[in-house]
C-alpha cells in the first residue's frame, strides 16, 4: 500500500463544499511532499446536512486537478442545496511552489462562480455566487508554515473582503498543529474567526480535528438567510478521516455548525481516483 499524501483529502472536500470554510485550509499549509511526475486525478464528494428547524440539504461536486511537480491546478462544478435555497457554481483553484526544503513559498488562487436562488413568500428570489481569493504561504526550515490569504465575498446582498493569518508548526513528522484568525475588512460581512486545527499524517490512515469560534455572515458558511445585520455568534467542530485504498484515496468528514441558535450537522463523503503519470 503506498504512503498517503501529506495534504488531507479532507481538507480538499470540505474546501469545494464552502468557499471559505473554517474547517479547510489550504494546501500549503500542510507539510512539504516529495516531487513526483506529473498526475491527474477525478474527486467526487457527496454530503448531506440536518438543519434546526428546516429540512436540511445535500449536494454533490466533481473536481478535476493535475498534479505536478511545482503545484496543482483544479477545475469543477458543484451543486448545493440547504433549506430553501440552492445554489450552483463553478469553480477554478491554483498552486505552485518553488524552493528548498529549508524554504519554500506557494502562491495559490481560486475563483468560485455561479448562481443560486432562495425561497421567500413572494417567491423565488435569484442571487449572484462570486468568491475569488489567492494567499501565499512561507515554509521555514521544513516545520514552521506562515500563512497569508484573503477572499472577496460577493454573495447575494452580502459583500466583503476577509483576509486570514495562519501559522501552522510540524512538530513530528506525522503531527501539525495550525491556528488561524480571519476578520473581514470591508463590506458588510462583520466576520471575525478564531480556529485551532490538528493534523495527523500515517502510513495509510490520515485524520484531523479542529474547531472555530467567532462571528460569521451566515454566507461564508454557506447559510442561506436572505437577511442582513450583525454578524450572528459562531461555534464549530469537526473531525475527519482519510484512508488509501490502492490508486483511491477515500475520506469522511463530519461537521458541527451552529450560528445564529441554528445548528446544522454535516456528513461528507469523497472519493478520489488517482490516474497514471502524464507526459507533460
Amino acid at each position: 500500500m503506498r504512503p498517503l499524501r501529506y495534504t488531507p483529502l479532507v481538507a480538499l472536500a470540505a474546501a469545494w463544499l464552502a468557499p471559505y470554510p473554517t474547517c479547510a485550509v489550504d494546501s500549503s499549509t500542510a507539510p512539504a511532499a516529495p516531487p513526483s511526475p506529473s498526475a491527474n486525478s477525478l474527486v467526487l464528494s457527496a454530503n448531506g446536512s440536518t438543519l434546526t428547524g428546516a429540512s436540511g440539504g445535500g449536494g454533490g461536486s466533481l473536481t478535476f486537478l493535475h498534479d505536478f511537480s511545482a503545484g496543482v491546478l483544479g477545475a469543477g462544478g458543484e451543486y448545493q442545496t440547504l433549506a430553501n435555497a440552492h445554489w450552483a457554481f463553478g469553480s477554478l483553484t491554483g498552486s505552485v511552489s518553488a524552493g528548498s526544503a529549508s524554504m519554500k513559498w506557494t502562491f495559490s488562487g481560486e475563483a468560485h462562480i455561479g448562481r443560486g436562488d432562495i425561497g421567500s413568500f413572494r417567491g423565488l428570489r435569484r442571487f449572484d455566487y462570486d468568491v475569488e481569493g489567492a494567499g501565499v504561504a512561507g515554509t521555514f526550515g521544513g516545520k514552521l508554515l506562515v500563512q497569508l490569504s484573503a477572499r472577496q465575498f460577493d454573495v447575494d446582498t452580502t459583500h466583503g473582503a476577509l483576509p486570514k493569518l495562519a501559522i501552522g508548526f510540524l512538530w513530528t513528522p506525522h503531527l501539525q498543529t495550525t491556528v488561524s484568525y480571519a476578520r473581514s475588512v470591508t463590506g458588510n460581512l462583520g466576520t471575525e474567526l478564531e480556529t485551532v486545527r490538528i493534523d495527523h499524517y500515517g502510513s495509510s490512515v490520515n485524520w484531523l480535528l479542529g474547531g472555530a469560534i467567532g462571528h460569521v455572515a451566515p454566507p461564508v458558511v454557506n447559510l442561506y438567510t436572505g437577511l442582513t445585520g450583525p454578524a450572528p455568534q459562531l461555534r464549530e467542530g469537526y473531525v475527519g478521516i482519510t484512508k488509501d485504498f490502492s490508486h483511491t484515496d477515500w475520506s469522511i468528514l463530519a461537521d458541527y455548525l451552529k450560528v445564529a441558535g441554528q445548528r446544522r450537522i454535516t456528513l461528507t463523503v469523497v472519493c478520489t481516483l488517482h490516474g497514471g503519470t502524464s507526459s507533460s
